[in-house]
């Protein structure tokens, strides 16, 4: 029997979390700000303080996700303030940013899926397009 370490199995578990997490974690962040960028850093900054809390405070926390993302929604919020403050402001019409999709396959009428990347390019920008009609 391998003596096993509770360091790596807490390690190992935050780690399936986060991959499980990580892309609801995203489009929370996306949702609040609107760009996939400032995203992506809300959410890394919340991987950082869950990494620099003492291994006896992460112990504590019964759902790391719902810590992770209580952390997102609240980064989100102070960024949205500080720009606020700041008296930022886009001129023109707003428009979210396209978010580029994962692994999806453009399906051909005789149901086999398309491989190649201008297909895929023309979808991708026929679906944005059709989702910024929608909003409006």
């Amino acid at each position: 029997m391998v003596p096993r370490d509770s360091h790596t199995e807490s390690a190992r578990s935050f780690l399936e979390v986060v991959q499980g997490e990580r892309l609801r974690l995203l489009s929370v962040a996306y949702n609040l700000l609107g760009s996939a960028s400032d995203a992506e850093d809300a959410v890394q900054e919340a991987y950082l303080r869950w990494y620099r809390q003492p291994p006896s405070e992460r112990n504590a926390i019964k759902t790391p996700g719902a810590w992770l993302t209580k952390v997102v929604t609240r980064i989100c919020l102070d960024q949205l303030r500080s720009a606020r403050k700041r008296r930022e402001v886009y001129v023109g019409e707003w428009l979210p940013e396209p978010i580029p999709a994962f692994d999806v396959r453009v399906a051909e009428p005789s149901g086999t899926t398309s491989a190649d990347p201008a297909d895929r390019i023309s979808l991708d920008e026929s679906v944005s397009m059709a989702l910024l009609i929608v909003r409006d």
